[in-house]
């Protein structure tokens, strides 16, 4: 269960959509160092294998490479779509 100050956040950063902090989910780390590490992980992951529009399409394998960098990482409350979109983000 959630409490109302935790479900709150979630609300208002479901309506920015893009824009987040990564210390709003325990992560000591600036916003781009996240976003870096987490392309990091991502090639070598996928070692040019896969593009991230291509794992987003099998939704298993996301879910994986998800787990498994908050495993690896101990970043325990940082959502999928936080981890996906700032691979997403830095491909372009």
């Amino acid at each position: 269960m959630m409490d109302a100050k935790q479900a709150a956040f979630y609300k208002e950063w479901r309506m920015q959509r893009g824009r987040f902090n990564p210390m709003d989910f325990g992560v000591n780390l600036e916003r781009d160092a996240f976003m870096d590490l987490m392309v990091d992980d991502f090639n070598a992951a996928f070692q040019d294998t896969l593009s991230i529009d291509e794992l987003c399409l099998r939704p298993r394998s996301a879910i994986a490479f998800c787990d498994d960098v908050r495993r690896k990482h101990g970043f325990h409350d940082v959502p999928d779509d936080i981890i996906l979109r700032s691979v997403m983000n830095r491909r372009k």
